[in-house]
């Protein structure tokens, strides 16, 4: 199975979502109940893959910036060696796209889509959606299967002290897919 296999557009007002079901409540409600006020307000948009009218994936990005307000100096040394920004070109924010919140279908896990999804995502961003932004951002559910997910497609921790927290914020630099 392949994400090449589905349709991909935009979230529409006359998208069904109700079915969908990833197998997260929090996810589910989402995109059920607040993807298209999300969108309509402008805060984050949506974007759906269908196997003809089923929604097979979704996923959620905004704009977004990383700064160091915050975080210790530690943690930002840290990040600037991770990204080998020359010092010359180190500020204190960089533009950033914010993955909200992403969803496989249940019916359809298993077969690698959600790290398929993650390289769509990678690469349509720097590559067709072309926002000035050097980041792609995401607050990762602080449990061992998304953790997983996310650091196989080259996601890397932002922070070491939050290993208790809810969630954990993970960065892609996507300065990589021009290596």
């Amino acid at each position: 199975m392949d994400l090449s296999d589905f349709t991909f557009s935009p979230l529409a007002d006359e998208d069904v979502l109700e079915s969908f079901d990833c197998g997260d409540g929090d996810i589910n409600d989402f995109l059920v109940n607040d993807s298209k006020n999300y969108q309509k307000e402008k805060i984050t948009n949506t974007y759906l893959f269908k196997d003809r009218d089923v929604i097979a994936a979704f996923f959620s990005i905004s704009n977004d910036c990383l700064n160091d307000l915050g975080f210790g100096n530690n943690a930002w040394n840290r990040f600037h060696r991770k990204t080998r920004l020359p010092n010359a070109k180190r500020i204190r924010q960089y533009p950033a796209v914010k993955i909200t919140r992403l969803g496989v279908h249940l019916a359809y896990q298993g077969h690698g889509l959600s790290h398929q999804l993650l390289d769509f995502i990678k690469a349509w961003t720097f590559i067709e959606h072309k926002p000035a932004c050097r980041l792609l951002l995401l607050d990762a559910y602080n449990q061992e299967k998304p953790l997983s997910v996310y650091m196989k497609n080259d996601f890397t921790f932002l922070l070491t002290n939050d290993k208790d927290d809810k969630s954990r914020i993970m960065y892609f630099d996507l300065m990589r897919l021009e290596q």
